[in-house]
C-alpha cells in the first residue's frame, strides 16, 4: 500500500472538500431547511413563553387578581384532560401509582407550606426576584430541547425552576397561595413537558398550534402588564424563531466535517498468531 493512501486532510482542506459539497445544495434545499429548523425552534419559543406565562401567574397572584382555588381547580382540569390524553400509555397500575404520588404530593404540599411562606423572609425582595430571574434563565439553558449535548441536564434544569418557584412562592400573601404556586410550578415544568413531547410524536400540526397558542397567550396577558416587555417579549420571539434558524443556515458552510456514503477506516491491534 502506498503512503499516499494515508494523507492526513488538513482543515483547510477538508473546508474546500465541504464547500464544494454545499455548493450543490439548491437554493430551495437550503429553504426547506431553513423552515424546517423554524418549525423546529417551536419549542423552545414554547418553553421561554411558558416562564413568562408562570411569572405572570405569580404577578396577578402577588396582587391578589386571581384566587387560588380558581387555579387550583383550572390546574385539576388541565391535569384530567393531560391524563386522558395520555391514557393509552398508562396501566391501571400505573394510575394507581400516580395517583397515589398526587395525593402524597398534595398532602405533603399542604404541611410544608406554611414552612415555605416563611422561607425567605430575611431576605430582601430585590434580592429574591433578582435571584429567581437567574434561575429561570439557567432552566432555560439547561432545558431538554431535543439535542444531544452534554449542556442538557433535565434533572439540574427542572431542580432550578422549581426553587426559583419556591422562592417566588414565599413572597405571596398566604401559605395557601404558596401551595397554589408551588401546585403549578410542578405542572408547568414537571408534567407539562412530559406531555408536550407526546403532542410533538402524535402531531406536528397540533404541536405548531400549541406555539401559536403560547405566543398568543403571553402577548395578550403581557399586555395587561407592560407595553414595554410585551414588545421586548416579541422581538426575544422573533429572534428565536426566525433569524437564530436563519444565523444556524447560514453557518453550515464553514463546517470542516463531512459525511458521505464510505465506510469509515477503523485501527485494530493485530494479533501476534497471526502474525507470526
Amino acid at each position: 500500500v502506498s503512503p499516499d493512501d494515508f494523507k492526513i486532510l488538513d482543515d483547510d482542506h477538508v473546508y474546500k472538500m465541504n464547500s464544494t459539497i454545499q455548493r450543490t445544495i439548491s437554493p430551495s434545499s437550503y429553504r426547506q431547511i431553513y423552515w424546517s429548523t423554524v418549525a423546529e425552534s417551536g419549542l423552545i419559543t414554547q418553553q421561554v413563553s411558558l416562564v413568562i406565562l408562570f411569572i405572570i401567574l405569580f404577578i396577578h397572584l402577588d396582587h391578589d387578581n386571581l384566587q387560588p382555588r380558581t387555579i387550583l381547580i383550572v390546574n385539576a382540569l388541565i391535569g384530567i384532560s393531560g391524563l386522558f390524553l395520555y391514557r393509552r400509555h398508562i396501566n391501571l397500575k400505573l394510575l394507581q401509582e400516580n395517583i397515589k404520588t398526587l395525593l402524597i404530593f398534595l398532602l405533603f404540599g399542604s404541611m410544608v407550606s406554611p414552612v415555605l411562606f416563611t422561607l425567605t423572609k430575611t431576605i430582601s425582595t430585590d434580592t429574591i426576584y433578582a435571584m429567581s430571574t437567574l434561575m429561570m434563565l439557567t432552566h432555560l439553558v439547561f432545558y431538554d430541547y431535543g439535542a444531544e449535548t452534554e449542556m442538557v441536564q433535565k434533572a439540574l434544569s427542572f431542580s432550578i425552576a422549581l426553587f426559583s418557584s419556591v422562592c417566588l412562592a414565599s413572597r405571596l400573601s398566604t401559605s395557601f397561595h404558596t401551595f397554589c404556586l408551588v401546585t403549578s410550578a410542578v405542572l408547568v415544568f414537571a408534567l407539562w413537558p412530559e406531555l408536550r413531547k407526546y403532542i410533538k410524536e402524535s402531531s406536528f400540526y397540533i404541536f405548531s398550534l400549541l406555539t401559536i397558542v403560547h405566543i398568543v397567550g403571553c402577548v395578550v396577558l403581557l399586555f395587561h402588564l407592560s407595553m414595554t416587555h410585551t414588545i421586548f417579549y416579541l422581538l426575544a420571539i422573533l429572534f428565536l424563531t426566525f433569524l437564530c434558524p436563519l444565523w444556524l443556515v447560514a453557518l453550515q458552510k464553514y463546517k470542516i466535517s463531512i459525511s458521505g456514503a464510505w465506510e469509515e477506516a477503523v485501527v485494530t491491534e493485530a494479533r501476534k498468531d497471526k502474525l507470526d
